[in-house]
């Protein structure tokens, strides 16, 4: 029997419908998303080095000089910077401008007649722009090899990712770090399949911008060379690509210098970047590191499995379930794909290559305080899972298809559940959502970020002053909060007398002090049986002082 003439355009119209209907999906999780950010970036105080990346980069700004934070690259200070700058701010003498002061100079530029809230607000809206790109990004990227439903998917995982909505509503470096890398990774790809000057030069200034937000972009080294050999292995006997590939590589390495030499305001020698990639390695590798904090346990080297158990426990359980689910996809499609050879042409191998380059460095590193370091990984982590989870769904049943489904709505709801503290979260093997400092600390749950939240307990509770061990860098009596300094890892001023004279009912002990991972002889051991009369924003432990 001959096709029906009106067979192309129903399949033709059916295809267009459900692309307008993914669109449409897109754009709500975009809304939702963004929204989510700028509620939480209105919501929560400072974080502990988010005043560092805004405070230097407005002085720079009013100064001409970006001179102390060479050990981070300067990109992000210029963005950030910006808005603060713009605001009018009132500055801090020079006095603590110095790089072994930076805190100080940047808790001072906070608490200088500055409104904090304001000075935060304005200096996070470009944080939340990166992580809406994020997403868009993720989804051109697999948009280029996937179908639209399957990019849609990569692109939902993303942007409901908790580290994405903590740190897209927070100014630093983290989420704009893992935009540039993804963008690096696609680039160079591209360069590498179809090598041109054209194409390398982009791929330099990616690379470029990569570097020049946050220095592990320097695992695009390895990640190039092995897309390099990937290639070659598909092309061994084609010498117009070898010479192509030439081209391309010096276009590359000229327009990356050009582009580093703009971020770092044309120095030529590169020296600051130069000692911010010494700096780097010597903190990744051990000398410069920090403690790691997991599951109760603190180590001064951190483990080698550190990465892999954070992961389960900053991400929802739907998505490792969604994990299993593109795993049965996977290995169905590598059965019936022919295996390695399929493997080093498909149009995504630089998922693979991209994310586990970056998670190999990971687990080899003794950097282990915050999660939001394995950020670049996970937006390849999500692509890997969209297109297993859509290989699998062409063949399965009805009721696979509601698992699916159930699945992909769980996601969100868990990232979503914890607004406008996401960077408080932990997943459901945590029971109870104020009990994720018995897993994780530090950035990963206890980054200063709860002082709105004391402010409002204390105007509800008719509280005037409180004892207070912080755990973040900002002033808390810039933000109305009258208390007695106890031991925090950056000393906190007396306050005003008046309130000094105040007797105080309530001791407050962030989670990270609570655990004594950073403080001398662990003072608030003790604490630790007691129970809390509260517990504000999942980190800050109000106890009662005659206790």
């Amino acid at each position: 029997m001959r096709p029906s003439p009106t067979a192309g355009m129903v399949a033709s119209r059916g295809r267009g419908w459900r692309s307008r209907w993914t669109v449409a999906v897109l754009a709500a999780v975009l809304l939702t998303s963004g929204l989510a950010m700028l509620g939480a970036a209105r919501r929560t105080s400072v974080t502990f080095d988010e005043i560092t990346m805004v405070a230097l980069g407005a002085r720079g700004f009013n100064t001409g000089r970006f001179d102390l934070m060479p050990h981070h690259p300067p990109l992000m200070q210029y963005i950030y910077g910006l808005p603060a700058y713009l605001s009018a701010p009132a500055y801090p003498d020079e006095k603590h401008a110095s790089v072994d002061d930076r805190y100080e100079y940047a808790r001072r530029f906070y608490g200088n007649g500055n409104d904090p809230e304001r000075l935060a607000l304005v200096s996070r809206l470009p944080a939340v722009a990166f992580a809406l790109f994020l997403v868009l990004l993720t989804f051109g990227y697999a948009r280029s090899a996937l179908g639209i439903e399957a990019s849609a998917l990569a692109a939902g995982l993303v942007a409901f990712l908790p580290d994405v909505l903590a740190h897209g509503a927070i100014a630093y470096n983290d989420v704009p770090g893992a935009l540039f890398y993804l963008a690096a990774v696609w680039g160079v790809d591209r360069a590498v399949r179809q090598p041109s000057a054209g194409r390398g030069a982009v791929a330099g200034v990616l690379i470029g911008l990569s570097l020049g937000t946050k220095l592990s972009g320097l695992v695009l080294g390895p990640v190039t060379l092995l897309l390099l050999a990937a290639e070659a292995a598909t092309r061994r006997h084609d010498g117009e690509w070898r010479s192509q590939v030439r081209r391309a590589g010096m276009a590359a390495l000229a327009v990356l210098y050009a582009t580093l030499v703009v971020i770092y305001r044309g120095d030529l020698m590169l020296y600051e970047f130069i000692f911010g990639v010494v700096f780097s390695i010597l903190r990744v590798t051990g000398p410069l590191g920090s403690p790691a904090y997991l599951l109760g346990r603190v180590s001064e080297t951190g483990w080698w499995y550190w990465y892999p158990v954070a992961f389960l426990l900053k991400t929802p359980v739907a998505l490792h379930a969604l994990i299993v689910v593109a795993l049965a996809g996977w290995i169905r499609g590598w059965k019936q794909g022919g295996g390695w050879s399929s493997f080093l042409s498909m149009p995504l191998r630089s998922v693979v290559i991209g994310g586990g380059t970056y998670a190999a460095i990971l687990l080899g590193s003794d950097l282990a305080i915050g999660f939001r370091h394995a950020l670049p990984v996970l937006p390849f982590v999500c692509v890997i899972v969209a297109v297993g989870v859509e290989r699998l769904w062409r063949v399965s049943g009805r009721w696979a298809r509601v698992a699916v489904v159930a699945l992909v709505l769980w996601y969100p709801t868990s990232a979503l559940s914890y607004y406008p503290y996401q960077l408080s979260y932990v997943s459901e093997y945590v029971p109870g959502r104020d009990s994720g400092h018995t897993a994780l600390l530090d950035s990963n749950l206890d980054w200063g970020q709860g002082l709105l939240e004391l402010r409002a307990w204390m105007e509800r509770s008719d509280v005037q002053r409180v004892k207070l061990s912080y755990f973040g860098s900002a002033m808390p009596g810039a933000y109305g909060i009258a208390y007695q300094p106890l031991p925090s890892v950056l000393d906190l001023p007396a306050g005003d007398t008046a309130a000094n004279e105040l007797k105080a009912a309530y001791v407050v002990i962030a989670a990270t002090n609570l655990h004594g991972v950073y403080l001398q002889e662990d003072p608030f051991a003790s604490y630790r049986d007691k129970s809390p009369v509260a517990i504000l924003a999942h980190t800050l432990f109000v106890f009662d002082a005659d206790e």
